[in-house]
Formats: structure tokens, sequence, C-alpha cells
């Protein structure tokens, strides 16, 4: 049986630490910070901390450093919820999903440049019934026949070939 207890304790803490930081804190370095996930260890003494910073200027590294300074701050935060007995370990790294994002959508975007002519005259609303003839329409019964006049006659070349091998 599936616990569901790690899950909701991550939900927990990713919304104890957003609360914190928005909240809270004070320091103009980790504005525009955002937990973006939490992974608690089975054992529940080591949880990974994802963050991401949308309009904050400031790099990865320095963030990571001051959420490291700030990390006995937000265990007493956890401490303070009275969700878990023993306090994680908390480790901070950077979520890079944003940014692998913004190159797929760039790459589209090019691919789209690139494949984007205004010339064409293609229209995905066009009705096929307008280009085809009713000459072009072919009769499911007439085509079963001749498929199977075909099979008949591979079959009749088949039994003289081995008529043929037999003699």
């Amino acid at each position: 049986m599936k616990s569901h207890r790690l899950p909701r304790l991550q939900e927990e803490l990713k919304k104890i630490f957003n609360i914190a930081l928005t909240q809270k804190l004070r320091d103009h370095t980790l504005d525009w910070v955002t937990i973006t996930e939490v992974e608690i260890s089975k054992d529940l003494r080591y949880a990974k901390v994802f963050f991401s910073h949308y309009n904050n200027p400031s790099p990865h590294e320095s963030i990571r450093e001051q959420l490291v300074k700030t990390s006995g701050f937000l265990k007493k935060q956890i401490a303070g919820a009275h969700i878990m007995r023993t306090i994680p370990e908390l480790t901070f790294y950077y979520d890079d999903t944003e940014d692998r994002a913004e190159k797929v959508d760039t790459l589209l975007a090019s691919l789209k440049d690139k494949y984007d002519d205004e010339d064409d005259d293609y229209d995905p609303d066009i009705d096929l019934d307008d280009y085809l003839d009713d000459e072009d329409i072919f009769d499911l019964d007439e085509d079963e026949e001749i498929y199977n006049e075909f099979i008949e006659e591979e079959e009749n070349e088949e039994d003289e070939d081995s008529e043929d091998k037999d003699k």
C-alpha cells in the first residue's frame, strides 16, 4: 500500500517555505525566489529544496548561498508548524525547468519563422470534397473484388510453379 504521508509533507513544506520567503523574510536578495519542489527522503532526515527566481537578477549561486544561510530560519518554520518530529537537513538546488522551457520556446519560434510562408495557399479548413471528382471516389466492394481476383491469380501462379518444380 502506497503511503500518502510523504507527498503531503512535501507539499506542506513547500507552502511553509514559500510563505516564509515571501512574507517573513526581509532579504532583498531573495525577492522573487520561489520554492518549486521539495523532495524528502524516506527516513525524513534529508530534504532537497528546488528553487527558481524569475525576476531576480542575482545569479543562481548567490541565491543558493543565501538560502543556505537562511536554512536555520526555515527549519524553525518547520518546527513551529508541528508537522514533523525530526527536522530534515535542507539542501538547495536551482530548478532549471523555466530555462529549459524558454530554450524550447525559442527553438519552436525559430522553426515557425523558418517554415512560416505567407505566400502558401495552405488552409487547414479545406474541404476535400471540393477538389475530388465523383470519379475519384472508390467503391469498396469493387476494390475488394479486384483484390480477391488478384489473390486468386497469385495462388494459381504459385500452384503452377509448385507443379512445375515437382515434375
